[in-house]
């Protein structure tokens, strides 16, 4: 008897042991569906066909589409971190290296439309992890920390002051506003994006530097 072309499609069952990289093959396929902002509504079932299971493979690794888009935006925000991190190795000046992260991000915003809606537009559901009733950690906390420890080296203070924390935030406003203005409107004649992060960066800086000194003053 001849399989049919469904059949040889179908994905090969993953060898005992190696649920985990069943798991991964799920969120790659999830990824790529996402990356279309236009694409239709992601559900379980567009899933497993894109991996080659059946869906209640996919119920064994994830109980809903919400915590499978949590799980994408976890991974391109790793995705962002380690950009980021590739664009201040070797960076020594402070400075420097809070213009090169954020430029970072906007370049990988700018790169990953798609990826950067499910990272950012997309809700993702925060839940319990354990009887205490404390939340998970937000899918770009890491993100914002690194940044945050970048932004203290500047300033001269501790990442969890309240002006390395605003100025961390407003940083970081600043970007995503840059990264979604020009998503959604690429053919506005916007001026050169590495200047742009550049004068951005150097004023909240500056600000943040000068309110330091009146208040020590």
């Amino acid at each position: 008897m001849t399989a049919t072309g469904d059949q040889r499609s179908r994905r090969q069952r993953n060898p005992r042991g190696q649920g985990e990289r069943l798991r991964e093959d799920i969120i790659g396929a999830a990824s790529r569906l996402l990356e279309d902002p236009a694409a239709a509504p992601l559900s379980l079932r567009s899933v497993a066909r894109a991996v080659g299971v059946a869906a209640t493979s996919v119920y064994l690794h994830f109980d809903d589409c919400d915590a499978l888009v949590r799980a994408v935006a976890v991974r391109h925000f790793g995705d962002l971190v380690r950009v980021q991190d590739e664009a201040v190795a070797g960076l020594a000046d402070p400075h420097e290296r809070v213009h090169a992260a954020a430029l970072a991000y906007c370049d990988f915003g700018l790169a990953h439309p798609g990826h950067y809606y499910v990272m950012f537009s997309l809700p993702v559901p925060m839940r319990p992890t354990g009887p205490d009733g404390v939340r998970e950690r937000a899918p770009g906390q890491t993100a914002l920390d690194r940044m945050g420890d970048l932004v203290a080296a500047c300033l001269g203070g501790d990442p969890g002051d309240s002006a390395t924390t605003t100025t961390t935030l407003l940083i970081w406003q600043q970007m995503h506003g840059l990264v979604s203005l020009r998503i959604a409107k690429p053919a506005f004649p916007w001026p050169p994006l590495a200047e742009t992060v550049s004068d951005v960066i150097d004023r909240l800086l500056d600000g943040a530097t000068a309110q330091r000194k009146t208040e020590a003053a």
